[in-house]
């Protein structure tokens, strides 16, 4: 009886379920609630199956939310400090955007806590400072990597902010062009008791340059200082390198309100004299590489030699680098005394290899021809201000003029050859070319042997001599500036250049008057002048010395670009004036 009522029950409770959902079905509000039910579920699962695409870039960079101590505290006493990040990022490349100044001694420390950065450091700050952490472009956020251009940190260990400022453009001195990452350092000026101080001391303050050549010296106190700018090359803040450009303040500048102070760099020259490198990277070829121009160098052989004329001896065009080309194989070594002025320097020795030792590895592999340069190149037009040329790649031992064939169109011209060096490496052809005509040079192969014993292959090349109607001419008048006095032109030492737009010297002359000076048949092009205060009278510029307290020679650059066009005739004048 009691199984019998069990199932009974069971069959009741499957019997009623679908007249329960059927009542239902007809009540309105419970279809109202399962239509939003199933509407919320639908938007439920598409928002967790479709993931979003697109949308906007995230090019916000890391904002500060705060400081600890707050930026711009006062008597700061710490040895760190903290900022709050508002979303993850990364430090990188500390050491070249981390501007710290006055400079530490040694480089901060740093620690990143999700969005925390806490830097920490040792040096012992010095009383009543301002100090500028400047962060450079070396914090950006982790995804997109957008960097925080621009963030600093300031603080003083006195009762208030120094706000001097000092600023400027820095620039080369010899060509006048604008250097970056170059640093502007202020040293007080009681802390300079040497002339050598940027050899010893940290600056109080200093400043990077801009691509520009600009800078800007923050948070000065009120002051007197020496001034540096330095190209330094192993960021120690020290000149201590003659391959560091300098530039220097002749005078102390003294800090009293927003001041602006250029600078003009030059590498110095050292005093000492040696000997840098030597090399024997090509058979009977030795070479000399020295420090500083060496106008008086004697060389003497100190092995024996069969004849007095032992070899020929070629100075480089800046007389720092010496080509030794030998006449005399007798000997399996050679061995040189090199002197300056009677002094001497040093002694060199070179093997003597054989030809088959420069196909090694690591030398020079030897042509076993004599090589030949024609200027002008093959296709090229001629430039009426310059000669018809060879340079030849070893001096010259034997001249078969035989062999040299030059052509108007296909009718054979006459000509000279002339040596234009003292060594044969260079001759120029003397003979009359009609404009607007073609020509071609060629060279059969042993028209010219070389001191090695050389031959030439067959060397051509095939020009054109230009009209009058596609080259300008220039007429540069320098003349007087009202507003300033007359140049002295017997106490004044000046030399007017011309130089392209690559900045290669075309002519150089004395400037001895007022007066114009014609540069004829020029190609189009741009074209700059520049005048040197040539204060020794040697004709040449020279740099300067910041011991001797002597700046490079003062160069004063005409501040247009003359834009010459073909036929055509630019007249430009200069006002010179001479501060």
């Amino acid at each position: 009886m009691h199984k019998l009522v069990i199932a009974r029950r069971k069959k009741l409770r499957s019997f009623a379920l679908p007249m329960i959902l059927l009542n239902l079905i007809k009540n309105k509000s419970f279809l109202k609630l399962l239509w939003l039910m199933a509407t919320v579920c639908l938007a439920v699962s598409c928002a967790q199956v479709v993931r979003p695409t697109g949308g906007k870039t995230d090019n916000a960079a890391p904002k500060v939310i705060s400081f600890l101590p707050e930026n711009k505290s006062l008597q700061f006493r710490g040895k760190s400090l903290s900022i709050m990040f508002d979303e993850f990022f990364t430090v990188k490349d500390v050491s070249k955007q981390w501007i710290i100044s006055p400079p530490l001694k040694k480089m901060p420390e740093y620690k990143i806590k999700g969005k925390l950065l806490i830097i920490t450091f040792d040096d012992t700050l010095k009383e009543n400072t301002t100090y500028n952490f400047n962060f450079g472009k070396s914090i950006a956020d982790v995804n997109e990597g957008n960097e925080a251009i621009g963030l600093s940190y300031i603080f003083s260990t006195g009762t208030f902010i120094d706000s001097l400022q000092l600023s400027g453009n820095i620039s080369l001195a010899l060509n006048n062009g604008k250097e970056k990452d170059v640093l502007v350092m202020l040293y007080d000026e009681n802390r300079c008791k040497q002339d050598s101080f940027p050899y010893k001391i940290l600056p109080d303050y200093f400043a990077i340059s801009d691509a520009s050549g600009n800078y800007t010296l923050n948070y000065i106190k009120p002051g007197k200082y020496k001034a540096i700018a330095l190209k330094d090359a192993n960021n120690n803040f020290l000149f201590d390198s003659f391959e560091e450009p300098i530039g220097f303040s002749d005078s102390i500048i003294n800090v009293l309100s927003n001041t602006t102070l250029d600078f003009k760099l030059f590498k110095e020259i050292e005093e000492k004299t040696y000997l840098k490198n030597k090399s024997n990277g090509e058979y009977g070829c030795f070479n000399l590489f020295f420090n500083k121009a060496m106008p008086y160098l004697q060389i003497e052989p100190l092995h024996t030699t069969k004849q007095k004329d032992w070899a020929i001896i070629e100075m480089s065009k800046f007389k720092d680098t010496v080509n030794i080309y030998l006449k005399d194989f007798s000997n399996d070594t050679i061995k040189l005394l090199l002197k300056n002025k009677d002094v001497v320097i040093d002694t060199v020795e070179f093997p003597v290899l054989a030809k088959d030792k420069f196909s090694s590895k690591g030398k020079r592999i030897s042509t076993l021809k004599a090589n030949i340069k024609v200027n002008p190149s093959d296709g090229a037009i001629r430039d009426l201000n310059s000669r018809i040329a060879l340079s030849i790649y070893h001096p010259v031992a034997l001249l078969n003029l035989d062999s040299i064939i030059f052509l108007e169109g296909k009718k054979e011209i006459p000509f000279h050859l002339i040596k234009a060096d003292s060594i044969g490496r260079k001759y120029e052809f003397e003979c009359k070319l009609m404009n607007d005509s073609n020509y071609s040079l060629t060279l059969l192969p042993g028209a010219i042997t070389d001191c090695l014993g050389y031959k030439n292959d067959t060397t051509k090349s095939s020009f054109k001599e230009p009209t009058l109607e596609t080259l300008g001419n220039i007429y540069l008048t320098v003349s007087a500036d009202s507003s300033a006095k007359n140049i002295d032109f017997t106490k004044m030492h000046l030399l007017l250049q011309l130089l392209n737009e690559k900045g290669e010297l075309l002519r150089s002359q004395k400037l001895t008057n007022y007066e114009t000076i014609s540069y004829l048949n020029l190609k189009p092009g741009n074209y700059k002048a520049q005048i040197i205060i040539d204060g020794n009278n040697n004709n040449q510029w020279d740099t300067g010395k910041f011991l001797n307290k002597q700046q490079a020679e003062k160069i004063i650059f005409l501040n247009t670009t003359m834009n010459l066009r073909a036929n055509w005739d630019l007249e430009e004048e200069w006002k010179l004036i001479i501060k």
